[in-house]
Parts: structure tokens; sequence; C-alpha cells
């Protein structure tokens, strides 16, 4: 097996490596001039919040939106366009005192009706984001600076959430017009340039209106859509390109090359095992098939063949996060024997036959398939890979079309870990599988008072997906950024770094 190769799986449709030609990047010597030119493995998407890329395309939209809250480097919710928050006792009441200063790039003034105009519409519209607004019962324009969110429960992911899609304002005039999608009226720190964009690079230009130009260094962004890394690292290393990333395996190469790096924990790897009701393939609504499952692993093995040799995992929770357990991480030692005894409990001594999509189109060669079928083998599980067309993969997958399938999923904050992939309408829980057990568990972490308490009680819905095996993690994911001299990335806890951590070396 190819190490570099292997486990390079994305989570979109594969990009055509754009062309370098009329970037701006850095002047010789690397010093960075007023532009920062960055390699992004997604293209331009949406600009409408409901449909944002909230991974690799964050920095199209942070360019030309700024958001109620905010987050620091350390994932702490800080002020944004509203300077005050606080909650009522019950944390189902949330107050928000905004700003008076901030007027949108069409010279629409911000305040409480146009924010909650913006609420109203995400709360209202389908969309990939629309379950972040999913607790939020009513809105209330108290006063032209004061916004008020009522709750029909606890929602502990609600103030990250309003630092991201679900708090993005739109002019309340292009709200009512249409087309912000294409052409976004914000009142962020860029001005999107259509004129001057071309396909693959994307332009912004500094918005001079905006109140907080501190933050944002740099008076032109141009947003290069690449995925090829040697294109990425030619363009860094020719002053085509000021930033970029890599999977964590070419860190050392990057170094060398005189490149500064930062490396962030970005998700897992593993199978979703999501038939957990056996709908379509019956064995999978058995625990023990999933625990065999997760024992037929060898994570050891997959671990030392992935890029960079991350380590190894039994949880979908990040290191650092609120849930996240390590003594976990043993609950699953590579154990045929063990895992054929599991087998035969539930009623599967000869194993079963399952289909899943085949993930060759991603990762550039047929070694997942290959060790997939080896290990689950052992225990008689048959696979059939199944074709599916890049475009259609993600949509087959969220649809329950496949009983299981491989996938790499983020890792943020535990709550909205579970809103994308444990709870009942979760985008990766496609079966909507519930669990009485792991349901009260949810509820419990869910009212907890925020802090110490609600950090066990999340432990403890780990432990019970853990326990029964709704997944099989197998190792983490992580990211190297890398930066020409002059560019300063800020490490952030994890995730996608946002564009407000790409800063002037020494600033």
């Amino acid at each position: 097996m190819r190490k570099s190769r292997i486990f390079a799986v994305a989570t979109a449709v594969v990009l055509a490596v754009t062309p370098l030609a009329g970037c701006g990047g850095s002047t010789p010597g690397g010093v960075p001039d007023d532009t920062l030119t960055m390699a992004t493995a997604s293209p331009i998407g949406s600009f409408d919040p409901v449909k944002f890329d909230i991974g690799p395309g964050k920095p199209y939209w942070q360019a030309v939106y700024d958001t109620l809250l905010r987050q620091d480097a350390d994932r702490n919710i800080i002020p944004g366009l509203a300077a005050a928050y606080s909650y009522d006792a019950a944390h189902t009441t949330l107050t928000l005192n905004l700003r008076k200063d901030i007027r949108f790039s069409d010279g629409a003034a911000f305040d409480a009706n146009a924010a909650k105009a913006n609420l109203s519409r995400f709360t209202s519209t389908p969309g990939p984001n629309s379950a972040m607004g999913e607790s939020i019962t009513g809105i209330d324009a108290a006063r032209p600076d004061q916004l008020i969110l009522h709750l029909s429960a606890p929602d502990p992911a609600l103030l990250p959430n309003l630092g991201s899609a679900l708090g993005a304002m739109v002019s309340p005039d292009a709200l009512s017009k249409g087309g912000f999608d294409r052409a976004p009226v914000g009142s962020g720190p860029y001005l999107y340039d259509p004129a001057d964009s071309q396909p693959g690079t994307v332009i912004f230009r500094r918005n001079s209106a905006y109140p907080d130009g501190s933050l944002y260094p740099f008076d032109r962004l141009e947003l290069v859509a690449l995925s090829d890394p040697n294109t990425i690292r030619n363009g860094l290393t020719t002053g085509r390109l000021d930033t970029g990333s890599f999977v964590s395996t070419d860190a050392a190469k990057l170094k060398a090359a005189g490149l500064s790096t930062i490396q962030m924990a970005s998700g897992w790897n593993g199978l979703v095992l999501a038939d957990r009701a056996g709908t379509v393939q019956p064995a999978l609504g058995k625990p023990e098939v999933r625990q065999a499952i997760n024992m037929v692993v060898d994570r050891d093995l997959f671990r030392t063949l992935a890029p960079g040799n991350p380590p190894a995992t039994t949880q979908i929770f990040a290191p650092g996060s609120g849930a996240y357990e390590e003594t976990l991480n043993s609950a699953y030692p590579h154990d045929i024997a063990k895992a054929k005894e599991l087998m035969t409990r539930a009623g599967y001594p000869g194993g079963f036959a399952v289909t899943m999509p085949d993930m060759t189109s991603f990762t550039g060669s047929p070694a997942l398939n290959t060790a997939l079928d080896m290990q689950l083998g052992t225990i008689g599980i048959t696979v059939t890979w199944e074709k599916v067309p890049p475009q259609q993969l993600l949509t087959s997958m969220t649809s329950g079309r496949f009983p299981m399938f491989f996938m790499q999923l983020g890792m943020k904050s535990s709550w909205e870990d579970l809103q994308l992939s444990v709870l009942p309408a979760a985008t990766w829980n496609p079966f909507h599988a519930t669990d009485p057990e792991l349901t009260a568990l949810i509820s419990t972490a869910q009212h907890a008072e925020p802090g110490s308490a609600q950090d066990a009680a999340f432990q403890a819905v780990n432990r019970r997906l853990v326990q029964s095996a709704w997944f099989a993690p197998i190792f983490g994911a992580e990211t190297v950024w890398a930066s020409v001299a002059g560019v300063r990335i800020e490490q952030q806890e994890r995730g996608y770094p946002d564009l407000v951590r790409f800063q002037r070396a020494g600033s």
C-alpha cells in the first residue's frame, strides 16, 4: 500500500487543478504585499448563509459577512455584531445587545430588525445548515439595539452557531431583493469583486467602512481553488501563493522549503455504521455486530499507513472537547477471535454481505477498499463496492442509500458534533437512528450547567456511543497549514482556521 495515497479522503467533489497565473501572492523574498493569496480546497459556493460551506469554504463568506458573535483561537465566544449577550437561568432565552456603529455595504443600517429578518429567514429556509437554528422558537426585536431569542430547550451549540452561518448578517434590503447568494451584501471586512475574479480565483477588496479593519491586515484577498499539493507547494515556494493546507505527512518537506507551518486537528476517519436499526442490512441492527466491526478494524495498521501517522481513536469527539475521554481509545483492541464470538452471539456466524460506496475516486487508489475487504472479511463480511459519481456521493450517503460507509468527518464542540452526526435529524445519521438510553443521556447533557457538569454529561454520551458502536472511528485527521515569510497563521483549537487567523508576521 502506498502511504501517501490511501487515506486522502475528501468531503467534497474532487477539484480540478487551477492555474496560478494572475495571482497576487508575495513580493520577491517572501515578504507579502497588500494581497493575501490563499489556496483553498473548496471552489466558491453560495453566499446564502443557509447554504454556506462551513469547512474549507469558510474564507469566501467570512470575507464579506460579519456574524452576531465570534470565536477566538481557543474557540471561546467573543463579541461580534452583538457587543454583549446573556442567558436567563433556564438557558432558553438569549438576549443580544447589538452594536450601533455597523452599516452594510449598501448603506443599510444594522439593527435588531435587520438581525431578526436574517434569523427568521434562516430558521424557515431548508438547507444544509438549517439545523443550526432548530432550537429557536421566537425572535423579538425588543429595541433597535437589542435582540431576544426564545428557545425550545437549551442549545449548547447556539453561541458558536451565532459565530458561524446562523449569525451571518445579510443586508435587509438584499434579503428583500434576492440575488445575495451570488452577489453578497454584508458588513464584513471585504467586498466581493466579481469583475476582477476569474474561474478558480475569487477576488475581494477591503471594505473601507468596516470598523474593525485592523483585524484584517491585507487590503486584497485572493482565494484560489486548488487541490493538488504539489501545485500548492510550488506556488508557495515561488511566491505566487501566501498560504495553503496539506496533509500532515507534508510538514517536514514544507519546513525544509523555508515555510512556516502549524498543525490542527480537523476530524476523524472511519466507518459510519449508519443502519443501526437494521432497515437495509439487518445485521447492523445488532450491537454485537457493530462491536465486532470495531474489533477487526486494525487501527494501529491503518494509522501507520495514513498520511502523517495520525493518532488512533474510537470516538467521534475532538481531543480537548468536553466529551473526549482518552481511556475510550482502548475500548476495542484488535481481537479477531473475540469479534467472531460477537458475530456468533448476534446470529451471524458466517457474516453477511453489504454494499458500500467506492471511495477510489477520492483516495486515488483502491488500497482503502482492499484493506477493509481483508479486515472485514476475517469475520465473514463481504463488501460490494458501488461506484457513485463524485457529485452524487455525499447525497447518496446522507440519504440512507448505504447502510455503512467510510468517511472523514470534522470535529467541533461536543454539541455541534452531536448535531452533525448523532441527533435524529443529523446529516450523518441518515437512518434517523435513536436509542432510548442515549436519548436520555443527550437530554441530560443538553440541560446541564455549562462547565464541568456538562462535560461529565457529554462524556457519558460518548461512552454510550462507543459502547453501542454507532461508529467505527479509526484514526484522527490532522491538517498542516503552511505560509510564506511575512505571513503568520494563528494556531486555532480545531477545524479550518477562520479568515481572521491570517496575520502579518510580527503583528
